[in-house]
């Protein structure tokens, strides 16, 4: 979710609840790519997250609708998740919402603000699934 997905992608704050952006953690971004393009057609924008690449992908001439990245172990320390999917649901409140699921039994993980884009949690369900949150910054332009 980088400040180009903001620029490509519609101005309206998707409804809270609804799956609004998905993103790829992958140990091989090029060959993840390759893979999806020749799969499922969609088309990739390369653009620069400060030091990471991410590249967000769409179907056809569409906005994106999510991003691609390869994970560096140093984000993770000693454990490196395998590569995964992880889904964003929009929120009306990110810290509300996060501390409602912690309530509820789930975890928080990590809340932040993405620079140009807005704020995201990632949480784990009581079941240990992950997923994350979103909430477009004021005036932001992004769809996820």
């Amino acid at each position: 979710m980088t400040e180009a997905a903001s620029e490509m992608a519609g101005q309206i704050q998707p409804e809270a609840g609804t799956f609004c952006w998905t993103e790829i953690a992958t140990t091989d971004a090029a060959r993840a790519k390759d893979f999806f393009k020749n799969v499922f057609g969609w088309e990739f924008n390369v653009s620069q997250a400060g030091e990471m690449q991410y590249n967000e992908f769409s179907i056809g001439d569409g906005p994106p609708v999510g991003g691609l990245y390869e994970m560096d172990p140093k984000w993770f320390g000693d454990a490196l998740p395998p590569p995964h999917f992880m889904t964003y649901v929009a929120v009306d409140d990110v810290d509300e919402n996060a501390r409602l699921a912690v309530e509820l039994g789930g975890k928080l993980h990590k809340a932040m603000d993405v620079p140009n884009v807005g704020r995201i949690a990632i949480l784990e369900d009581p079941t240990g699934a992950m997923f994350a949150t979103y909430k477009m910054q004021e005036g932001g332009h992004h769809n996820g």
